[in-house]
């Protein structure tokens, strides 16, 4: 089986960065972690599985799917041709149905751009 490449956007990135900060003030280093970890594992899966979670959008031509992990959503795009999968944001479900929290048109920031991009 083909795998594809998993990355995440300088704004993935910093919306992680932050809840696990949350997390660590609000609860435990060790729950943060854990938060974490379950993060990662749930972006690995997209490597073998990546058009397994429904579409929620589209931006530019591309869908934009929603993959839940526990109460975040991880935001992605798929790129077939490159056999890329981009994390766009990961979101808690509080704010995922606010529609100017995460309007289309602001998910793929031109900031992410050919080596800007972390890969799992």
């Amino acid at each position: 089986m083909n795998r594809y490449e998993v990355e995440f956007s300088l704004r993935a990135l910093s919306s992680l960065r932050e809840t696990t900060r949350y997390i660590m003030q609000d609860s435990s280093t060790s729950r943060a972690s854990d938060w974490l970890t379950r993060v990662m594992r749930s972006a690995d899966t997209l490597k073998t599985h990546p058009h397994a979670f429904r579409i929620v959008g589209e931006y530019e031509g591309e869908d934009i799917h929603a993959r839940f992990v526990m109460k975040h959503v991880l935001y992605y795009v798929v790129d077939d041709d490159a056999r890329v999968v981009t994390v766009i944001d990961v979101v808690h479900t509080a704010h995922a149905t606010e529609r100017d929290h995460y309007e289309p048109g602001r998910v793929r920031e031109r900031e992410v751009q050919k080596g800007q991009m972390v890969s799992a």
